[in-house]
This record gives C-alpha cells, structure tokens and sequence, in this order.
C-alpha cells in the first residue's frame, strides 16, 4: 500500500467528503459502473480509518487529520474540482469553499499528487458539422459512436443567451458566423495545453468543462466518444475518451476560429486537454460575431 499522507481540515470539510464520496459510490453504482463505486467505497473506508477523531458530537469547527493515499486524494481532488465547477453559478459560497479544499489538497501533497491520467493524446481529426440559424454546435460526451442525441441550446428570448458568452463560446456551445450550412472543424485531444499561436485566428478563446468519460449501458463499461451538432442536426464524432476516474472529469477546450465573417469556408479548431478548472479567458477576438445573435 503507498504511504499515506494527512491533511488538516475542519470536521465539517471532512463531513463533505465523506458526503461526496458516498454520493458518487451510489450513483457509480446505480449507473451501472460496479468499478468505480467499488473505488470510491475504498476510500470512504480508508478516510474513516484514518481519520483523527470520529466522534460525530464534535462542533463542526474542530480541526481533524485524515490521511489517504496520494491517488485518493488525487481522485478526491478531481471530484470536488468538478462539484465546484457545476455548482459555481447555483452555488457560488459553497463551490468557492469546495474549490478553496481542493486547492488545499494540491498546496499539502504537491509533487506527490499524481499528475492527472491524460487521454490517449495526441488525437486529432477534421470533420464537417452542419450548422442552423441559431448560428452554433455544441461540444457533447455521448455512449457509442452512433448513439443518437438530442442537442439542446440555450434558447432564451431574443438570443439572450448570448449574452454569457464571450463572442467565441458560451459554455459548450461554439459560436459560428454560418446560420445556414457548415463549418470545418478540426477537434485535437492532448496530452497537455498546446502552443499558443492566434496570428491564423479571427477568435481565440478558452474555457472549462466536465466531460463523462465513461458510458455504461451495460456491463462491462465503456468509453464515451466525444461529438459536435448543432441543435437538431445530426451529430458528428470527434474521438473517444480513456476510461479514466473520477469519470466526469474536468477539460480545458481551447476553440480558435477564422472567417465567420466571410460566410464561407468557416474554420474552427478545438484543442483539449485534462486540467482543473480555471476561469475563462478571451485571448482574442478581432470577428464580428459577438453577443446578442449580431
């Protein structure tokens, strides 16, 4: 067994992880992945053996060690990681408290926490996506390659939604000039983040997202393929993902574009890699595709 290393937290932080673990065993377990229910319960175990008090009459504030494993916490770390990103606009006090613990995590162990388990990278691929008047595609996990899936946008009034975006992207949604015919996509899946070079583009920018690695319809699991559509059009796959845990995992999507102004030959390239979530960032925007749908 590795060494296990402690970290001193508040019983309360340590009752959130012991919350979450239990929550991601049950529902690993419901969907189907009798693996990675089996992983969380192994460390829900190894958390409450090594844990310095147990007594649960204790007030919240009291500061306990629990020690784990450096790929337990590893693991643990990309779950509040991704808990904190999904809860971010619902939640903001109680995802900057979540995020605040995984970055502890990370400050205690630092070389010694595993580096995330990257896809296999590099993969790249070229494909053509159809695109409506809503004027984008949407990046989705989805189970097997010909798995059909509804893709819905984020319809508001008067192209409101928008709004949230910075002109290149909103969210998992790719902002394109066409309304009405296709862009060129080139999707890369990397090892780590690639060189920055905006002097083709027209738009660069860079946001997170979950992905869900894994699909299990039945046993045993499988890889999830990432694909691109645009709402009501049919969806194109781009590459599968590694069976990697914690199964919803956090990406960096770096999308670059050129000639959404010229209303044709429309590029796109999307570059992903695993890292934890970091705001979003406009690197540059010299298109005239912005907000509110002009």
């Amino acid at each position: 067994m590795s060494s296990l290393y402690p970290i001193e937290m508040s019983l309360k932080e340590r009752h959130r992880l012991v919350g979450r673990l239990d929550n991601s065993s049950r529902s690993s377990r419901e969907n189907g992945d009798v693996a990675e229910a089996g992983e969380y319960s192994a460390i829900l175990d190894e958390l409450w053996e090594h844990t310095g008090h147990h007594a649960i009459d204790l007030p919240e504030d009291t500061t306990v060690t629990v020690s784990l494993t450096p790929d337990h916490w590893f693991l643990l770390s990309g779950l509040l990681d991704a808990d904190a990103f999904q809860s971010a606009a619902r939640e903001p006090e109680e995802s900057a408290l979540v995020r605040r613990l995984r970055d502890r995590i990370g400050e205690a162990l630092g070389d010694r926490l595993p580096a995330p388990r990257q896809p296999s990278a590099p993969q790249h691929r070229t494909v053509t996506v159809q695109v409506d008047e809503l004027g984008c595609y949407v990046l989705f996990a989805a189970p097997g390659v010909d798995h059909p899936f509804p893709v819905t946008a984020y319809r508001f009034d008067s192209y409101a939604w928008l709004d949230e975006g910075d002109g290149v992207a909103v969210r998992s949604h790719i902002l394109t000039g066409t309304r009405d015919g296709a862009v060129r996509l080139t999707a890369e899946l990397l090892d780590g983040p690639p060189p920055l070079d905006t002097e083709p583009w027209d738009g660069v920018a860079e946001y997170s997202w979950t992905f869900h690695t894994v699909d299990v319809p039945g046993p045993p699991p499988t890889a999830a393929t990432l694909r691109a559509a645009a709402p009501g059009q049919e969806a194109v796959s781009l590459f599968e993902f590694d069976l990697v845990w914690p199964s919803t995992c956090m990406y960096r999507v770096r999308a670059s574009v050129r000639d959404r102004d010229a209303g044709a030959d429309e590029q796109h390239l999307v570059q992903m890699w695993r890292s934890p979530s970091a705001p979003p960032r406009l690197i540059k925007a010299t298109s005239r595709r912005r907000r509110g749908g002009t």
